[in-house]
């Protein structure tokens, strides 16, 4: 029936086997080409296993619907064997759209699918009850595709395997490790904030904060480190730089990023700041909503999520006059609003009704990490210059992979831009 060909309606009796069999295919399918897809260093990653139930329940969810919907009536047992005699194609399918098909086309390719899945849930009930189901079958295959988009929106990531150089030695999950652990992070910051070091004189120089909220996906920790970097090459903040980064492959590099301990280590590097001429280049990347919101988690720890009112407060308790802010995470445009004034540079990845894209845990930058700290800071005229090109860059490779534009959006304040040219001109 996979091919389309004619076939008993015996086979599809839903006993045991027609139902345990494919799917214990597909789960071998699963974690081997996963596998396949990690070499030459593949590693296993067991924290997304209980991603994969998502799809499981989705499977489950999809089989309910041709059993209620169906007319005539099919059993429960008949419509799983139906679903299960299709999740191996799908889980290859996938495969192969994720490795060989271009970005341009993955839309296309599944169509085909959903396509190829329609056609052989039609041709499934006609064996099984010799009629024609376009309403049943329309109501599994949405129940699929609802289930697909909303764990995407959920960033349900059932990825398996990751190479070598993704996921270094996972810390074992230590509930009693917990609540010291964050105990701790008032130290931590405080010993980071001990080594700014403030040259003497009067001309105005950069301090530099990077926020990494979201530890369960390497990308957002590797895009913080390289934009201290790149700041430290432009504004000279190298040995004024404080990091808090959430990462699960590790508790102790960094102290850790939460709403709390933003708001205490803001306060601590506004003590070693000349606080009316020099200037904070705050850094955040993570997922985001357009509440606005920022997510923050690392492993079982209890964190806030880090909210737009949250930010102001944390930048307005702390007395620091001059800003650059600058959010990598969907939605980010949200936050320009609440952060606003004319002693601010507010510069985000996405407009607040958009996501942007590139947060794959396979990956170094997020695509607006790549266009702004990679390709358009180093060599731009000025900040304005760098998120222009950053904008093109973007624009561009998001027209090339066929995806909805996430419109960066920037905000510009008057009194900012003069400090920050006073700033660069003295050389600082």
């Amino acid at each position: 029936m996979l091919t389309f060909r004619s076939i008993d309606s015996a086979v599809l009796t839903g006993s045991a086997s027609s139902i345990a069999v494919p799917t214990l295919l597909a789960l071998a399918l699963w974690v081997g080409l996963g596998w396949f897809n990690a070499l030459p260093e593949a590693q296993f990653f067991p924290y997304a296993l209980p991603y994969v139930t998502w799809y499981v329940l989705a499977a489950l969810l999809a089989a309910v619907a041709l059993k209620l919907i169906s007319r005539p009536v099919i059993s429960f047992a008949q419509a799983c064997s139906l679903v299960a005699l299709l999740a191996p194609v799908l889980v290859v399918a996938q495969f192969v759209i994720d490795r060989w098909v271009p970005a341009r086309w993955t839309d296309a390719a599944l169509g085909a699918v959903a396509l190829y899945a329609a056609i052989y849930c039609l041709r499934g009930l006609r064996s099984i009850t010799g009629s024609l189901h376009l309403i049943g079958t329309a109501g599994g295959i949405a129940v699929a595709v609802l289930a697909v988009w909303l764990g995407n929106v959920l960033y349900v990531d059932p990825t398996l395997w990751s190479s070598g150089e993704d996921v270094e030695e996972e810390p074992a999950s230590d509930w009693n490790a917990d609540e010291p652990v964050l105990f701790e992070q008032a130290a931590r910051i405080d010993e980071s904030v001990a080594q700014l070091v403030r040259p003497a004189g009067e001309a105005p120089v950069g301090f530099f904060v990077g926020f990494a909220g979201f530890g369960d996906q390497k990308v957002f920790a590797e895009e913080i480190k390289f934009a201290a970097d790149r700041f430290a090459e432009r504004y000279h903040t190298g040995q004024r730089t404080l990091l808090l980064i959430n990462d699960r492959r590790s508790l102790d590099e960094q102290p850790l990023a939460s709403a709390t301990a933003l708001s205490y280590a803001l306060k601590g590097v506004a003590s070693r700041m000349e606080l009316d001429r020099d200037i904070l280049f705050l850094a955040l990347s993570s997922h985001g909503s357009d509440e606005p919101l920022l997510s923050v988690t690392n492993g079982s720890l209890p964190l806030r999520q880090l909210s737009g009112e949250l930010l102001a407060e944390a930048l307005r308790d702390s007395g620091i006059k001059w800003k650059v802010i600058v959010i990598s995470a969907c939605h980010a445009g949200a936050f320009i609003e609440p952060l606003k004034d004319e002693h601010t540079i507010l510069l985000t990845a996405a407009a607040a009704d958009r996501s942007s894209f590139g947060c794959a845990d396979d990956r170094d930058l997020t695509y607006f990490g790549e266009a702004f700290y990679r390709e358009a800071l180093p060599g731009a005229s000025s900040l304005r210059d760098a998120f222009d090109k950053t904008k093109t860059l973007i624009a561009e490779r998001e027209k090339e992979e066929g995806v909805e534009a996430s419109l960066p959006q920037a905000y510009f304040g008057e009194q900012m831009l003069k400090q920050l040219a006073v700033m660069t001109e003295e050389g600082t």
